[in-house]
């Protein structure tokens, strides 16, 4: 091998090593430092903090391609979802993560044996720290309901043998309610106290755009100022009075653009719901990450996103890496085999 292909060579390797550690490693890390705002409660006693994840959705085992592809797409996003969730833990230390629903794309139509492959990566990627409390809910993939797929007795009982936990948690000044739409289901037998705390409602699909007797029965019941939900896999928040006049509705995106803090006071006239964008690169959006709210009892909240790298953009680059790569060693064997004919054909010319 000549020693300007040798050089080459090197050359590229090095390129390729130098973006698989920035696009792997340090693009995250840098995220961190100069993108995502700081978290912190400043000495507050009764301030907590609360990670949101919504539609996690790791990827099944029916919709995606067989091996290689499909155990290829399954590793990449279940490393994506860990690392992000590594990240976004040690930036924010949390009180308290509530996992929106969703939380399996196929985990309504997965057989048992799929089910519990599918548990087991979950909280392989979402590990647990005994400091903090984790909250979870069902999504329409995780138990049917949406469109034909069916919500039965035998999903739900599947999943509360996994995720199985209480209604409610009190946690400082702050009262949660898990919600679910889909079932119609909420706390039984409990009315919201008043006071200095505040009321908060957790739920998978969005109360606030089209209340129904069931949203009316969850605002009367338990006075929430501020709803977390997820589903559409955007970034949004609206608001409205606790009467639920559609007329009085106000909404906003929440972009990356905007920000990088939110600051919403909260009254027991006015209804918050914060729609929480997914954390996936897979489902279809450009911006992905995970919410943060700090909630005390001052009257306001603060939220934030976390915006993710684009795992899609770091995939291109090993795309357009692999094409040079490729290119690079085709011209050089194609030279390679051009140099050895002219070879040849000089030597026999002059035998003959």
């Amino acid at each position: 091998m000549p020693a300007i292909h040798r050089s080459k060579t090197k050359i590229v390797l090095l390129f390729l090593g130098t973006l698989i550690f920035y696009n792997e490693f340090l693009s995250y890390f840098l995220q961190s430092i100069f993108k995502w705002p700081a978290v912190s409660c400043d000495g507050r006693p009764e301030c907590v903090k609360i990670l949101l994840v919504a539609d996690p959705q790791i990827i099944g085992e029916q919709f995606e391609p067989g091996f290689p592809l499909g155990t290829l797409a399954r590793w990449d996003c279940d490393r994506y979802l860990s690392k992000t969730f590594h990240h976004v833990v040690s930036h924010v230390n949390p009180d308290v993560v509530a996992f929106l629903g969703d939380i399996m794309d196929e985990g309504s139509i997965a057989s048992k044996e799929e089910y519990i492959r599918y548990s087991r990566r979950f909280f392989n990627i979402f590990q647990t720290n005994v400091l903090m409390q984790y909250i979870y809910l069902p999504g329409d993939n995780d138990i049917g309901g949406e469109d034909d797929d069916r919500l039965t007795n035998d999903k739900l009982k599947r999943y509360d043998k996994t995720f199985s936990q209480a209604e409610s948690f009190r946690i400082k000044s702050v009262d949660i309610y898990k919600v679910n739409r889909l079932t119609f289901s909420m706390p039984r037998n409990l009315t919201a106290t008043g006071g200095n705390r505040t009321n908060i409602v957790l739920t998978h699909l969005p109360l606030l755009f089209l209340p129904n007797q069931f949203v009316h029965k969850v605002v009367k019941q338990l006075r929430p100022q501020i709803i977390f939900s997820a589903h559409d896999h955007k970034s949004l928040h609206t608001s409205i009075e606790t009467d639920l006049k559609r007329d009085e509705q106000f909404v906003e995106m929440l972009l990356p653009s905007g920000g990088p803090m939110w600051q919403f006071q909260l009254s027991k006239t006015v209804i918050h719901e914060i729609m929480v964008p997914t954390c996936s690169y897979r489902m279809g959006v450009a911006d992905v990450g995970y919410g943060v709210a700090l909630i005390d009892n001052s009257g306001s909240m603060t939220y934030t996103v976390l915006w993710l790298p684009s795992r899609f953009s770091q995939l291109g680059a090993y795309v357009g890496m692999f094409l040079v790569f490729i290119l690079y060693w085709s011209s050089y064997t194609f030279c390679c085999i051009c140099s050895h004919i002219r070879k040849k054909m000089t030597v026999s010319k002059y035998i003959v």
